[in-house]
């Protein structure tokens, strides 16, 4: 999947188009056909960077994670247990009613509408679930997150269903992907723990198209004075809990309408609109 995508993506560190493979003669492949082992060049040969068991090394300069919440997520057992323990819990528990994965992905597919063929960016991956399912529909997704455990899970998770999936080690506010490129994006749950939220917003709207659909799922701030305590205190890891209200505001600023957004409890899925 990455080999088709390089015509989108740039160089990590000096930010320059025409990156490409080098030295094919180096190059292993995986089974599926993915690149397993590569160096990424940009023209001329410079600016280069590693492929290492699927995963495309691209943090460039990017600041790497310090807070406790984006530290977590390098540290066992959180990469190799978070979907099939607290992802497919966490709704339901958050929004005070039954809500089930299906649920939340049948929402992200009326947000993006038809993806077959499209190029799409999940940013803050996890373990690739809003990926997986995309490519199942025929999109081709690449998978941004700064933890190469969930990474690593994310390629593992993809092979089993039979997807393509291009995982990518960055950070949200520095995307090695061209400007105006992609199609559409997604962000599951990681808008709370991103850290610059504004730098990461404007840095989505630099690369997604005018007019490009964008599905996040948020949450909002506690109403009631034991959420509000909890709250503050994931606060201290480096956890933010805007309104819907903030959040939205935030959106716009960016380059972004809001064209749709629900709230369940402390769950906010939003739909928007890169502006032209």
């Amino acid at each position: 999947m990455l080999d088709e995508l390089l015509p989108l993506l740039r160089t990590p560190t000096l930010h320059r188009p025409g990156l490409t493979v080098a030295g094919q003669h180096n190059v292993r492949r995986a089974p599926d056909g993915s690149l397993d082992t590569a160096t990424l060049v940009g023209p001329g040969g410079d600016d280069p960077s590693v492929v290492v068991d699927g995963i495309w090394h691209a943090m460039g300069t990017g600041r790497r994670p310090r807070t406790l919440a984006q530290l977590s997520n390098v540290v066992p057992p959180t990469p190799q247990l978070y979907e099939s323990v607290w992802r497919v819990r966490s709704l339901g528990l958050l929004s005070g009613r039954d809500f089930p994965i299906a649920e939340e992905l049948r929402e992200l597919d009326v947000a993006l509408g038809d993806v077959d063929g499209a190029a799409v960016i999940d940013i803050g991956c996890s373990e690739g679930l809003y990926s997986r399912h995309l490519a199942h529909r025929g999109a081709r997704p690449l998978a941004i997150d700064h933890s190469i455990p969930f990474l690593r899970r994310t390629r593992h998770r993809a092979q089993q269903a039979r997807v393509g999936v291009a995982p990518i080690q960055a950070v949200a506010q520095q995307l090695p992907v061209l400007d105006g490129v992609l199609d559409g994006a997604v962000i599951g749950g990681t808008l709370n723990e991103i850290g610059d939220r504004r730098a990461a917003l404007a840095e989505l709207a630099r690369v997604t198209k005018p007019g490009a659909p964008v599905f996040v799922m948020s949450l909002g701030r506690a109403t009631s004075r034991i959420g509000q305590i909890l709250q503050r205190g994931l606060g201290l890891t480096g956890i933010e809990f805007p309104d819907a209200q903030r959040t939205a505001a935030e959106f716009s600023t960016a380059g972004f309408e809001v064209v749709g957004q629900r709230v369940d409890g402390l769950v906010i899925r939003t739909i928007l609109r890169r502006l032209t």
